[in-house]
């Protein structure tokens, strides 16, 4: 058995140091690895939530707000047995660079599937109580069914962190598609079957059986129950870490579920969640999209030149600002006409809490990358102790604003949503070797251009509100206008690094 301090380390003559090319025949820079794993996780994420979005807005034609909230409460509990569930082994095997399949890997595998069968026990046997709390009792049997997602995901887990690892993106995407289609097919064919709640629980476990096996066909990985004690001890001392950080993670992004569902019920849980799902979508999904790509490239980073992180994380954090500020801005500034063109009038209440959780998930979301170099340098504890203190603040925000509707508790999100970006600004700073000024700069260029888009977005709304697709189309189109104009005036370096490659595209294209 091999310790890690006794495995070689990546380095310019180790193998598998080079991205897999993707069938281009090119050996890639970090840079280029980087460019081109946002480029397959975008499309990834592209494909993904424009079939998710479509299946939301044909299901929210055909199901009510009590049977959406009963389906939110589902996807809660599953998350929340899902907690720590791979024992961190997934990050593990990501972090630690190894090539190939080892021993290591197949004992992350025996890990992760032999918690997750636990998990799934003990997640059916506590579901009547669960359905319960959640006002749901007469489905108790949709709780038990979601929690086999749990086993299901366990059987691909570390196939995935196999490829995000060796960062095979263009391979990755192929099983999120498979999953995704699988999903949306079943659970819109169920619906229009006249299936209600239960429609979207099946699609979402046959998206799930999709997904394992594209993985397990895609990827080298062939699993064999093997636990190495001393890989075990070792990848379960930095696992610990990531799973105690996807518990807090977890727990602070369902919290506002668990209260809305308890304290005021499906039917405003089902419209919460339709108020959630585009900034879940353009936001927070996009957030998770490039930390798959964020992760494994600082992890590689910190194995090829240490000094070079600082730049790299900045870096990250500018481009991920100019585009989650903006967009958290748009979302906000348009909610009314997006919810009532989008989704019908049925769910018009849901409008103004769209406004506090687009708020919020833009902080989180443009903060994001900070979180990633924490993991990448193997300093997760510190996230954990940042999330010691954003969770309790999140629960008690959450309840004390539950009585006064959803949209107290999505605004009540957004202020702890704020906090939590400010104090890991500080820590990453200091982390870094950055000063405040620095990470301010970082972010100003985004900020600018959200300034940009309330303006001209604003402007448009409060002069021009029907008929609504028409004044949609054309105050989005203003606020995107304005934000661009914004970014130029306040930001022009910036500006000119992401319309650069742009124009040069264009003129190459005209000039031929």
């Amino acid at each position: 058995m091999t310790s890690r301090d006794e495995r070689p380390a990546r380095g310019p003559d180790a193998p598998g140091l080079d991205v897999p090319d993707d069938g281009d025949g090119e050996s890639a820079s970090w840079g280029g690895s980087v460019k081109r794993g946002i480029a397959w996780s975008v499309l990834a994420f592209s494909a993904s939530k424009a079939l998710s979005l479509i299946s939301i807005l044909v299901l929210a034609r055909l199901l009510d707000p009590a049977e959406f909230g009963v389906v939110a409460a589902v996807a809660a509990y599953i998350a929340l047995v899902e907690l720590g569930s791979d024992l961190g082994m997934k990050p593990a095997v990501v972090y630690e660079q190894e090539s190939g399949i080892t021993r290591r890997v197949q004992t992350a595998f025996t890990l992760n599937l032999a918690m997750a069968a636990v998990l799934t026990v003990l997640a059916v046997l506590l579901a009547p109580l669960v359905a319960k709390l959640f006002g749901a009792g007469e489905h108790t049997d949709l709780f038990r069914l979601g929690a086999l997602n749990l086993l299901l995901t366990a059987l691909g887990n570390i196939h995935d962190g196999v490829l995000l690892r060796d960062m095979s993106f263009s391979t990755r995407i192929r099983p999120q598609v498979a999953r995704d289609v699988l999903r949306v097919t079943v659970s819109v064919a169920l619906a229009f079957a006249g299936l209600g709640a239960e429609a979207l629980v099946i699609g979402f476990l046959a998206g799930s059986a999709a997904w394992v096996v594209m993985q397990w066909s895609l990827t080298p990985l062939r699993p064999s129950l093997v636990l190495d004690l001393v890989a075990a001890r070792e990848m379960v001392r930095y696992g610990a870490a990531a799973a105690l950080l996807e518990v807090m993670a977890v727990i602070a992004g369902r919290l506002d579920i668990v209260v809305i569902g308890a304290l005021i019920g499906t039917h405003a849980l089902g419209l919460y969640t339709i108020a959630f799902r585009l900034p879940e979508v353009l936001l927070s999904g996009v957030a998770y999209t490039l930390a798959v790509v964020a992760f494994p490239a600082l992890a590689r980073k910190r194995e090829e030149s240490a000094g070079a992180l600082s730049h790299a994380t900045l870096t990250l954090l500018r481009y991920q600002a100019v585009y989650a500020l903006p967009v958290g801005a748009a979302l906000g500034v348009l909610s009314e006409p997006i919810i009532a063109a989008l989704f019908s009038d049925v769910w018009s209440d849901a409008a103004p809490a769209m406004v506090g959780i687009s708020a919020g998930l833009a902080a989180m979301t443009a903060t994001f990358p900070l979180g990633d170099l924490l993991k990448a340098v193997g300093k997760q504890s510190t996230l954990v102790k940042i999330n010691c203190l954003n969770v309790p603040l999140i629960g008690a925000a959450c309840v004390l604003a539950a009585p006064a509707g959803i949209t107290a508790v999505a605004w009540a999100l957004a202020g702890a949503a704020f906090v939590f970006a400010i104090l890991l600004s500080v820590v990453v700073a200091r982390e870094i070797g950055a000063g405040p000024a620095q990470v301010l700069s970082a972010l100003a260029p985004g900020a600018a251009a959200a300034l940009g888009v309330i303006v001209a977005g604003l402007a448009v709304r409060l002069s021009w509100s029907e008929p609504v697709w028409p004044a949609l189309l054309v105050a989005a189109a203003c606020a995107a206008a304005g934000g661009t104009l914004a970014l130029r005036l306040l930001a022009r370096g910036t500006y000119d690094d992401l319309s650069g490659p742009l124009l040069r595209a264009v003129r190459a294209r005209s000039g031929r």
